[in-house]
């Protein structure tokens, strides 16, 4: 049987049309919507698909350098509990998205990049992937709370 991907994977891009068994298309790509059977009709869903998606990437790519360039430059200080340099706890990254919505940013956690644990007072770079294509440097100032 063929079928068109709508996914990427092993058996190949999305919009290739591939040839599998009948059971494997029926039962496992079909139904989890992994595939559609080949067809003009489906070709055109695919495409209109295809069209559709790349409109949507192309917003989230705007907003995310809009975004990128409000935090040009950006240096978040965060003042925790520390003794003798070591901070009690660490920085995690819920602490950075909570620090950042604080000065009016709206970050998702799961983006952010820390280059390890952060269990020291000091200064840090860490980056935000707003876009697979915009990446966002801040600096992060820990500090002891006085």
């Amino acid at each position: 049987m063929n079928v068109i991907l709508l996914e990427p994977g092993r058996l190949g891009k999305t919009g290739d049309v591939v040839t599998v068994k009948d059971g494997y298309a029926r039962n496992y790509l079909i139904p989890r919507e992994l595939a559609l059977p080949a067809s003009a009709s489906n070709m055109k869903t695919l495409e209109a698909r295809i069209k559709s998606r790349q409109k949507t990437l192309a917003k989230e790519k705007a907003e995310a350098e809009r975004l990128a360039g409000q935090m040009e430059g950006l240096t978040l200080n965060l003042h925790v509990r520390a003794g003798e340099g070591k901070i009690y706890g660490a920085i995690t990254h819920a602490d950075v998205a909570e620090a950042l919505s604080q000065q009016g940013f709206d970050v998702d956690r799961r983006r952010l990049e820390m280059p390890k644990t952060l269990k020291d007072v000091g200064e840090y770079d860490i980056t935000y992937r707003a876009h697979p294509e915009v990446i966002i440097p801040i600096k992060l100032a820990v500090h002891a709370q006085k």
